[in-house]
């Protein structure tokens, strides 16, 4: 969602005449856009612009600027942290971005713009993307569910959809220019529909289904993609959809963060472990050949080695094709920033790094699975690690790897799979 951000602020600049530079030293505009789902990155960012002030001591007229989370987090505080800072800019407000800049430029004045938080982005469609053939497509903003570790709706505002034709309108658009896969975005795509009055497009009830059964009838668009998918809204519906409508990938990311039903109620997850392990079981019976990816917190508040246990009996029951694992942080106000951070540094590195060994072991034996098979993939471009070898996906999510040429960039090719690593499958064109 951040790339996202990045790549349509990025598309107003180019719009309102900017053009991008090839460095920063040889900027005029050095924009940070910014994540403050774990501390690590906040002190990553905070580290990145304080080491912008000998180019700002030496060119007192470039303009530094914040967007994203850690911005609407923050508010006018963040100046006291970095006072090289011309501006800070909230989610709500990207919008504003070449209006803030040209105030800047005419007045020199330090702008913070962070009051649009549970406002819907105008319709504006710049045309520039970053890839030539995939492309990121919001279906919403904001989030309700309020997890008790998880700073989001305090920075991204209320859960809010777009209205489903101007989403549709978008993605006609990218397949009039030649895109081939989209993915659609939200911080829980299952909720689409829920809270903004879709009324207009249908007399019956609008939901996220409905969205990408429209999608799925566009001309020239071949892949339709999403995340991510809360599972307490994760239904049968959803899988009959990636079941039945043949443009719709077979990947679901279905965020667990822990096994334990104890610690799972502490993170106002709304569902157990009995509860997620059936929503698993549901999808794989309707989209049997279909891969699932998860997020997992370790070291949660509390947590215990009983606890953790379950984590890890949960992952070998479930046999994920792959996982993103973090230490727990505290992120202030989340809920629970007020509970006494008491799992060791030590103990959450551990506990990392065990799930993280388990994980490999598993993503290898279900890659493993799927040597001799055949696979349509989508190809983004050279590989960037063997000379003369392409990379794509697979509708499954899986990174293919294999011998190909310049002019299969964009197109969907078939690949035979011939051996395989934890992280990719490797082999040839068919």
């Amino acid at each position: 969602m951040s790339f996202r951000d990045s790549e349509f602020v990025t598309g107003l600049l180019l719009d309102s005449g900017f053009a991008l530079a090839d460095s920063m030293e040889n900027a005029d505009i050095i924009i940070f856009n910014s994540c403050s789902v774990r501390k690590h990155a906040e002190d990553r960012l905070i580290s990145n612009i304080s080491d912008l002030k000998l180019l700002k001591k030496r060119r007192p007229g470039l303009i530094i600027g914040l967007m994203g989370c850690t911005a609407q987090s923050y508010k006018s505080k963040i100046l006291e942290r970095l006072p090289i800072l011309d501006f800070s800019c909230g989610p709500g407000n990207e919008s504003d971005i070449p209006g803030i800049i040209k105030d800047i430029l005419e007045n020199r004045g330090i702008i913070v713009a962070t009051d649009k938080i549970d406002q819907m982005r105008p319709e504006l469609f710049p045309a520039y993307r970053e890839d030539r053939y995939k492309a990121y497509v919001s279906i919403g903003e904001g989030c309700n569910n309020f997890c008790s570790y998880c700073i989001v709706p305090y920075v991204r505002g209320r859960e809010r959809s777009r209205v489903a034709k101007d989403i549709i309108k978008e993605v006609k658009d990218l397949a009039g220019r030649g895109f081939k896969e989209v993915m659609l975005l939200g911080q829980n795509v299952n909720s689409y529909g829920k809270v903004t009055s879709l009324a207009g497009l249908n007399a019956k009830t609008y939901n996220f289904v409905h969205l990408l059964e429209d999608i799925n009838s566009i001309k020239g668009i071949e892949r339709i993609r999403f995340m991510t998918s809360h599972p307490k809204d994760a239904s049968t519906e959803l899988f009959k959809a990636m079941r039945d409508l043949e443009k719709v990938c077979e990947h679901l990311h279905l965020p667990l963060q822990s096994g334990s039903d104890r610690i799972l109620k502490l993170m106002n997850r709304s569902y157990t472990a009995k509860k997620y392990m059936k929503t698993v079981e549901e999808y794989r019976k309707y989209v049997s050949v279909g891969s699932v990816t998860t997020d997992i917190i370790v070291g949660f508040p509390s947590e215990t080695k009983n606890d953790f246990g379950k984590t890890v009996k949960m992952i070998k029951d479930i046999e994920f094709d792959g996982a993103y694992m973090f230490k727990y942080s505290p992120r202030p106000p989340a809920k629970s920033s007020g509970l006494k951070d008491s799992v060791s540094r030590e103990d959450k590195e551990k506990r990392l790094e065990a799930l993280i060994n388990l994980q490999c072991e598993i993503s290898l034996k279900r890659n493993e699975l799927l040597t001799g098979k055949v696979f349509d993939v989508l190809v983004d471009g050279e590989n960037k690690r063997e000379a003369s070898k392409f990379t794509g996906r697979t509708g499954t999510n899986k990174v293919a790897v294999f011998d190909g040429s310049k002019d299969m960039i964009g197109r969907i090719v078939g690949v035979k799979i011939e051996s395989v690593t934890p992280h990719a499958l490797k082999g040839r064109v068919v």
